[in-house]
């Protein structure tokens, strides 16, 4: 059926396929333990391979604790993916590679992170970034949507949101560029409907595929931040781990936002009053990168950024990210993604 606003509710809340058999399973382990070890016996194994299902009592072996981007995306569209949380999936311990932003939409959930425990309620999004251990457990008919993000679009589509000064610029350039892990963000926004809205919207956007969804869904997701940030500033409950260094590395990973065109390593120390030599260090020690890799990563987000949602010639992408010469431009392009910037664009427009 197709996906409305007004029919938004009954497709969420409706069980799918793979719910009901979590669901059972739960119900024998739980209710019936006394015939639990005939049911598992009983169990198709090639359905349950099949449709990848987790049975721990089976010691599922494809289940691993990492799950990177590639297997994640693999035949998805565009950088942000959209999807439903089983109910009744037994708790699953993880970590990856991406970016997973978990929404309550309806009840409660039970989240494990960093071994710390918090109970999620509706109107909870909570943000877990890459590295970061966590398990997710919900056995009622509670809804929690999951927006999974490549940790690359945060450098690229969501620039302009790390060079402001708020919360969330904090909480991603800290996880972005510093050498920590067991972070983590809560919006607690309690029954705001504005929020409720939005995520639906988010949701049917992703689900419809229509003509440049991609463009779409990466405005819509900086909306919700912002909508997050203008109503429930105050309303953040954040870990993050030790820092390092004795300057602010968000004010210098801003100014270098701000000014990557054409800044050096000593107009970047000297603006800081640092010399060149310390502050190279004090940049290495703080994010794990050079200021090179951090300048080079920085305007590749934006070239990135032009190709897709432009038409801008090459050589125009190539003078917006701040390289003077093509030639070097098309080089370090093709040995960070594997692609020239022409293929990069023809890649997106073949996915929206």
């Amino acid at each position: 059926m197709e996906i409305r606003k007004e029919n938004f509710y009954e497709y969420i809340t409706a069980y799918e396929e793979d719910e009901l058999f979590y669901r059972d399973l739960y119900i024998q382990e739980h209710i019936h333990p006394e015939t639990f070890p005939q049911y598992i016996a009983s169990l198709d194994r090639n359905y349950i391979r099949d449709r990848k299902l987790f049975v721990p009592a089976l010691g599922n072996p494809e289940w691993i604790p990492y799950l990177d981007e590639a297997a994640t995306f693999l035949n998805i569209p565009g950088n942000i993916l959209l999807s439903k949380h089983y109910r009744y999936t037994p708790g699953y311990t993880h970590e990856h590679e991406f970016f997973e932003i978990l929404c309550i939409y309806e009840g409660e959930a039970r989240t494990l992170i960093q071994g710390m425990e918090h109970h999620l309620n509706a109107g909870d999004i909570c943000i877990i970034p890459p590295d970061t251990s966590h398990r997710l457990e919900i056995f009622d008919d509670s809804i929690a949507i999951n927006i999974i993000v490549r940790r690359s679009t945060f450098q690229s589509t969501f620039f302009q949101l790390l060079a402001a000064d708020n919360a969330l610029s904090q909480f991603f350039t800290h996880v972005l560029y510093r050498k920590t892990k067991g972070n983590y963000l809560i919006f607690h926004t309690g029954c705001d409907d504005r929020v409720r809205s939005s995520l639906e919207d988010l949701y049917i956007e992703y689900l419809s595929r229509q003509k440049y969804s991609t463009a779409f869904l990466n405005t819509m997701l900086m909306m919700f931040w912002a909508q997050l940030l203008r109503y429930h500033e105050n309303d953040i409950q954040c870990m993050l781990t030790k820092e390092y260094g004795s300057a602010s590395i968000t004010s210098i990973l801003n100014y270098l936002s701000a000014n990557y065109q054409s800044v050096t390593l000593g107009e970047a120390a000297g603006h800081f009053g640092f010399s060149a030599p310390h502050f190279s260090t004090l940049i290495k020690e703080g994010t794990g990168r050079t200021f090179l890799q951090i300048i080079r990563d920085i305007k590749l987000g934006q070239a990135c950024r032009a190709l897709k949602e432009t038409r801008l010639p090459i050589s125009s992408v190539c003078e917006l990210a701040g390289y003077k010469n093509p030639e070097h431009f098309m080089r370090t392009f093709k040995t960070a993604y594997g692609m020239t910037p022409g293929e990069y664009r023809k890649a997106g427009r073949e996915r929206l």
